[in-house]
């Protein structure tokens, strides 16, 4: 047993160490009016000769820099998943039939501009969308019968289920992508993390109304998770391979953690049999060692080569001896507890029946017989135990997280270059007999609709009533969130409503509402720096450059007036160590010249632990004085 081990962790190395050409690559395409769109192509294999040279539109994503140069105005607007695309009227029909669990044909073609999966503006519109829909279908329709109730429910499950798989597909692009470092001239560090933030929380209940703050912290702590998932699924099945004389082998892009693996038997293990014993624990397949299929067997096969230490080997070692490998089983290790089992090469309909078995109970009590979890408390008590338990036992009782360890993979395969294209093609027709969902379109197909898609974006986005004045409007909204209260823009919003027709704004022309942006745009890019350095360090100075943190100050003293950043402001000064950039705060809230800075300074000046000198020093700047600070800060 000891030599699975070894075989296991020479497979890993290989893998990773194989050089690779770069998968992702980012484009940019003008847009009229200050913007751009920065589009991730992936090198995806080409269904008809097998080579790894479709350059396929993966994601576009809005960048609105102003016109200028300056990426501190810059702001990411909308964010177009393009594999996505509007279902055909037979997919909505039959997406409407809670029994029918399979995918109703693929769209062929879509030249339509794409509908953006996100708008990053304003990530809490999906938010109120969301519950919105889910309140008039428990108010409204459930109670107009089953028929109505069914359908519905059926509609609308499949609809966010397909929402949910371009959602996880785009994350696993975005990962790749950040993984490969091929975004850093178009999209930086910070930009690709409020993307996969922002994409992955859309996917939760109330997940857009995270604060903008708070994407940094989110991000480090869902990577962190996935990958200690991944790790803990990749020893748990290793194990199990090695205690059942299997061969284990992770798959990954080059440089990667995977995120699957392959179980393989020898041809030479099966004619000892006898000897091994078969323990399906977590593994979820039948015993190889008794199933007369794999004496006959008439499926895919691979030759590898160990040499006399039992590593995996190329062909031409001296010395290395062929070993025939039968696949038994791919999982996904991106699934919580237990790796999930995605294809099972003996027996094809296992994982859906799994499905549709957990599918089909669900459409059962909710749709058909009308119980909710929320309207039935034995229900609920009895369903919250039973999940629990059979969680614990590592049952895939979570649909999202099924779906997304099925998406990741369809996402890896399409750029994967590791794996024998005969080895994928069977990989990858398992996975699409595993859908259910009538509004999927099938993989093979994704690619051209993709490059449709784009084409179609990019010639709305040159148009000059096409996306420019899209944005044009979406600015002028934004603008309002600066100046105008909530409340304010609300009654603003309801006389539109009930004023149709067009509109026009005399009193802020292009050139005027470009520079206020600029200004807003500015101070909270500062403001969002400073927080982000407060939050980090109990003193700023420690872990930001101080050149750096004076700019920022100065930055917010000369912008947009806004109430939050004299308490900023405040707080930097209060934090710091240092009598310069104390200093600084100081003169940044002088030069505001506004009452909150003011009362900030009062507030300073009274408090006894600002200290005897700085407490003078802050009346001195109240006052307008601003006389020179002695050597030693005033302390």
């Amino acid at each position: 047993m000891r030599k699975t081990v070894l075989l296991v962790f020479l497979s890993g190395v290989l893998v990773a160490a194989q050089p690779a050409e770069p998968v992702y690559s980012l484009k940019r395409d003008p847009v009229n009016g200050g913007a751009e769109l920065v589009t991730l192509f992936g090198r995806q294999t080409d269904p008809a000769t097998g080579k790894q040279d479709l350059e396929v539109p993966l994601l576009s994503v809005l960048r609105d820099t102003l016109g200028d140069g300056d990426s501190n105005n810059d702001r990411l607007r909308y964010v177009w998943i393009l594999t996505s695309t509007r279902p055909t009227p037979f997919q909505r029909a039959a997406s409407a039939a809670s029994i029918l669990w399979f995918r109703a044909g693929t769209r062929q073609h879509d030249n339509h501009v794409p509908m953006p999966a996100l708008d990053l503006g304003a990530p809490a519109k999906n938010v109120w969308t969301n519950l919105l829909g889910t309140s008039l279908q428990a108010t409204q329709l459930d109670p107009l019968g089953m028929a109505v109730r069914a359908s519905t429910r059926s509609y609308r499950g499949n609809s966010s289920d397909y929402r949910k798989l371009q959602l996880f597909q785009a994350l696993e692009v975005l990962d790749g992508l950040e993984l490969e470092k091929a975004g850093d001239s178009l999209l930086s560090d910070a930009d690709l993390r409020q993307l996969y933030s922002r994409l992955s929380l859309s996917d939760r209940a109330l997940g857009g109304l995270v604060r903008e703050q708070s994407l940094s912290k989110f991000y480090d702590r869902e990577t962190a998770r996935i990958q200690e998932m991944r790790g803990h699924n990749w020893e748990l099945l290793r194990q199990r391979a090695e205690l059942d004389g299997l061969y284990f082998e992770p798959v990954a892009l080059p440089g990667d953690s995977p995120l699957g693996a392959l179980l393989w038997v020898s041809e030479e293990d099966l004619d000892r049999r006898a000897d091994h014993s078969f323990d399906g624990q977590f593994l979820n397949i039948a015993d190889p060692w008794t199933d007369e299929r794999l004496q006959h067997w008439t499926g895919y096969t691979e030759v590898r080569y160990l040499d006399a230490q039992d590593r995996f080997v190329s062909s031409d070692t001296p010395g290395a001896r062929p070993l025939e490998m039968i696949p038994l089983a791919f999982y996904s290790l991106d699934h919580p507890r237990v790796p999930l089992l995605l294809a099972d090469f003996r027996d094809q309909m296992k994982p859906k029946r799994r499905e549709m078995f957990l599918h089909g109970s669900s459409v059962v009590i909710t749709s058909v017989l009308g119980i909710s979890r929320f309207g039935n408390w034995p229900f609920f008590a009895c369903e919250s135990a039973w999940t629990f338990v059979r969680a614990r036992h590592g049952g895939a009782v979570n649909r999202s997280a099924r779906l997304r360890a099925y998406s990741e993979a369809r996402a890896f395969l399409a750029v994967d270059n590791t794996l024998n294209s005969q080895l994928k093609a069977e990989v990858r027709a398992r996975l699409d007999h595993l859908a259910l969902n009538p509004l999927e379109n099938g993989a093979a197909g994704e690619a051209q609709l993709a490059r449709e898609q784009y084409n179609a974006l990019v010639q709305y986005a040159a148009a000059p009533g096409g996306l420019a004045a899209r944005l044009e409007r979406d600015r002028r909204k934004e603008l309002a969130s600066y100046t105008q209260s909530r409340t304010r823009r609300m009654f603003a919003a309801v006389g539109r409503f009930f004023t149709p027709g067009p509109r026009s704004d005399s009193e802020m022309t292009g050139p005027v509402l470009l520079a206020e942006l600029d200004s807003h745009r500015r101070a909270l890019f500062h403001q969002r720096f400073l927080e982000q350095l407060l939050a980090s360090s109990p003193r700023p100075e420690v872990v930001g450059n101080l050149d750096e943190i004076e700019r920022s100050l100065e930055a917010l003293s000369e912008a947009a007036a806004d109430p939050h950043s004299p308490q900023l402001i405040a707080k930097v000064f209060a934090r710091s160590g240092d009598s310069e950039l104390r200093v600084a705060c100081l003169r940044a809230l002088q030069r505001l010249n506004v009452q909150e800075a003011r009362n900030e300074l009062l507030r300073l000046a009274e408090d006894p632990g600002t200290g005897p000198g700085w407490r003078e020093l802050c009346l001195l700047y109240l006052s307008n004085d601003s006389a020179p600070v002695l050597a030693g800060g005033g302390q």
